[in-house]
């Protein structure tokens, strides 16, 4: 299977239009969010609009909070040209992943979303070619069935199944709260749990779960060395640098490192012992483990640990490493834990009571 990894929004959006000009027959397209203000350098909708008057079946799936900035003009310009375009619209749900499929043999995983003030982040987007991109054709089709997709070009990828985890050196994993949503849990928590040397994640935003803060101190506490990257200031929004704060302050403690980026870095990685990992659209927060619909790989292949490695390192040089006197502890600090600890409670009750989509 061929990969490639890109490293900042504007190189990733340079990649996916160069893809989507070179698409034949099919254009599968998931955004979280997207917005029509990147077109005086990279017009998605004049291209997924032409592609679609030419004869490419081009299907988009928008999430209807994320995305909701796209103007009428341009939902109109791409449903005049055969764009079937949907905007995923469920009770309390949102579909935050990322994905790109063209012609069916190549796809397009990770973290990028499309708005100008995103541009100059950095941010990870695997292109990936093969016997994956089945698996995640037939996620999409899932997603597209139940937005009301008639298509049955598309339909035939979804098999009303799992979409089966098949094990190789790189593989895809899909999230859908409550239905699966123990599966990425489980994967977080027996990574941490069993890690020996090094855990390294990389996280635009920290609102972590309790099992998640549990898991880390454990870790920590066994001389498990562990390295988060992460934006000095998160700038979207910029109130998440008030659980961001108050996180790195309480897991500072356990001699847990932080690594602070002058620019916004809206990357989602995690490797343990250099030896697995995991990228994708997820973040370590509580709506994306219990709320948000994710998508991304769990990859073995060394080549791929290395490379993202030598990324992490590159960002870590050009950081500053979080101290306990850059926030002094406040008596709101209490009233924040609790609040984070009764919205998690909230969702997980809101789970239980939920229809799996």
């Amino acid at each position: 299977m061929r990969y490639k990894i890109y490293t900042k929004t504007e190189k990733a959006w340079d990649v996916m239009l160069e893809a989507l000009e070179r698409a034949k027959s099919l254009i599968l397209f998931e955004m979280y969010i997207f917005v029509d203000d990147t077109s005086d350098t990279h017009d998605f909708i004049e291209i997924l609009s032409r592609k679609a008057s030419s004869g490419v079946s081009v299907k988009v799936i928008l999430d209807s909070f994320g995305s909701q900035s796209l103007s009428s003009a341009s939902v109109q310009k791409l449903r005049d040209s055969g764009v079937e375009l949907f905007f995923f619209k469920t009770l309390f749900r949102t579909t935050h992943r990322k994905t790109l499929i063209i012609d069916g043999n190549t796809a397009f995983i990770g973290g990028i979303n499309v708005r100008k003030f995103f541009k100059k982040w950095d941010d990870l987007l695997i292109k990936v070619e093969g016997r994956i991109v089945d698996r995640v054709l037939r996620s999409f089709a899932r997603i597209y069935k139940r937005c009301g997709g008639k298509d049955r070009e598309v339909l035939k990828y979804d098999d009303e199944g799992e979409v089966h985890l098949e094990k190789g050196k790189i593989w895809f994993f899909e999230h859908y709260p409550p239905r699966n949503s123990s599966k990425l849990k489980k994967y977080y928590k027996d990574k941490i749990k069993f890690a020996r040397k090094k855990i390294l994640i990389i996280t635009p935003y920290l609102m972590p779960n309790h099992w998640v803060v549990k898991s880390l101190k454990k870790a920590a506490k066994r001389g498990v060395k562990i390295e988060i990257i992460m934006p000095r200031f998160a700038t979207n929004p910029k109130l998440a640098n008030i659980p961001n704060y108050l996180y790195m302050h309480k897991l500072n403690k356990y001699g847990i490192q932080f690594f602070l980026t002058p620019e916004m870095n809206h990357s989602k990685v995690m490797i343990v012992d250099d030896e697995e990992g995991i990228l994708g659209s997820q973040n370590m927060d509580i709506l994306s483990f219990n709320f948000n619909m994710e998508s991304g790989v769990f990859f073995s292949d060394q080549g791929l640990i290395e490379e993202i490695n030598q990324i992490a390192e590159n960002w870590k040089n050009n950081s500053i490493i979080y101290s306990p006197d850059m926030r002094k502890v406040k008596l709101f600090d209490y009233f924040l834990t609790f609040c984070f600890g009764t919205f998690e409670h909230a969702i997980d009750f809101f789970n239980s009571v939920t229809k799996p989509f």
